[in-house]
């Protein structure tokens, strides 16, 4: 990627709002291309909480300053009491131990509901390492946009795939965030026993 953005002299904007729940290190575009051409951005709001809307992004000082431009003209400030917040929490030292608590729930979290995902029939498309969503699907014949809807009927909410196709194109796969999915009434729709299922 980095070698075809030099070819085309193209910006590559590297979103990494998620990269704080991997348990390992992991090396990042920016830190390849020293902030040559990509432009890194990320938040807390996913990782402390989602109310806290402070975020960071990390480029060229040419770059900096035109995004500075931009922030002030289209979101003038966002709140002190955040930053000022967020900023004590990581020179304290205090981002980091809650980032190791958050980490060790969610792999129990999630090796939980990939155990009951697999009882009830589904296949992962992989099993992650970290973070809080695993993708998953019954068969490929399924429509999950379909079953999302008829979950709805039933007060579920479920994130079929086609949410996360360009298109919106027919997908079997959902994607199931592991910190919601503490809810019996989720593996009963799916494994059959729950009133009205289709399957």
């Amino acid at each position: 990627m980095l070698h075809l953005a030099e070819k085309y002299d193209i910006i590559l904007v590297e979103n990494d709002i998620y990269g704080d729940f991997h348990p390992g290190s992991v090396t990042r575009l920016a830190t390849l291309d020293q902030l040559s051409r990509v432009i890194y951005v990320s938040s807390f709001s996913k990782s402390v909480s989602a109310s806290l809307r402070v975020g960071y992004f990390a480029c060229s000082p040419a770059i900096a300053a035109s995004l500075c431009d931009v922030k002030l003209l289209t979101g003038q400030i966002t709140s002190e009491i955040g930053e000022r917040l967020m900023y004590q929490l990581l020179t304290d030292g205090h981002y980091r131990k809650h980032l190791d608590k958050l980490r060790a729930k969610l792999q129990l979290t999630r090796q939980r509901t990939i155990a009951r995902l697999e009882e009830v029939g589904f296949t992962l498309f992989c099993e992650p390492e970290g973070g809080m969503f695993v993708w998953a699907k019954l068969d490929d014949r399924c429509d999950s946009a379909e079953m999302a809807s008829l979950a709805a009927t039933k007060g579920m909410m479920l994130a079929p795939g086609n949410m996360f196709r360009p298109h919106r194109e027919t997908s079997p796969w959902f994607r199931f965030n592991v910190a919601q999915c503490d809810d019996d009434a989720i593996f009963e729709f799916f494994s059959g026993s729950a009133p009205g299922n289709p399957g």
